[in-house]
């Protein structure tokens, strides 16, 4: 009696250290990659961008103080774009930055109605650090309808 009592109790205090080990832990929170950030700059929200008339655009580009950024598609860009744009579809905008001239105003657009993806590419580019973002108010077609500069082809 006294051994199976002994080996009852040898089997309790196992299980009880066994399970003392095995606790469980708690999940551990999802991590969410954020963007470079560069201290003192503002967060990037798609839904809230600083936009330019296309009046203000057109001046600053005629002086030399500006770059359009187009970012559509490749594909979009050869059917017809703003004279003197860059083609740098949203998907590469961040990686392929250091294409654009130092010390400019960038000027990002599209061809949606309310400027979503340019907003979108614009408000990426503000999240990263970058100064003087615009997105082009109108876009590609207002541009295009106020019978200002444009070009055909890939370049």
């Amino acid at each position: 009696m006294r051994r199976v009592f002994g080996i009852v109790v040898v089997c309790l205090l196992s299980a009880a250290v066994v399970s003392a080990q095995m606790k469980v832990q708690p999940a551990p929170a999802p991590s969410q990659k954020k963007p470079l950030a560069v201290p003192g700059t503002r967060t990037s929200n798609p839904a809230n961008f600083p936009r330019i008339s296309i009046a203000d655009a057109l001046t600053l580009h005629k002086n030399g103080k500006a770059v359009f950024i187009d970012v559509r598609s490749n594909e979009q860009f050869s059917y017809g774009h703003i004279r003197g744009a860059l083609s740098i579809p949203n998907s590469q905008l961040v990686k392929r930055f250091n294409e654009v001239p130092p010390g400019m105003t960038v000027i990002t657009y599209c061809a949606c109605s309310a400027e979503q993806s340019s907003g979108r590419g614009a408000a990426s580019l503000i999240g990263h650090g970058v100064k003087n973002v615009f997105a082009l108010k109108g876009g590609w077609e207002e541009w295009k309808s106020a019978g200002n500069p444009t070009a055909v082809g890939p370049k």
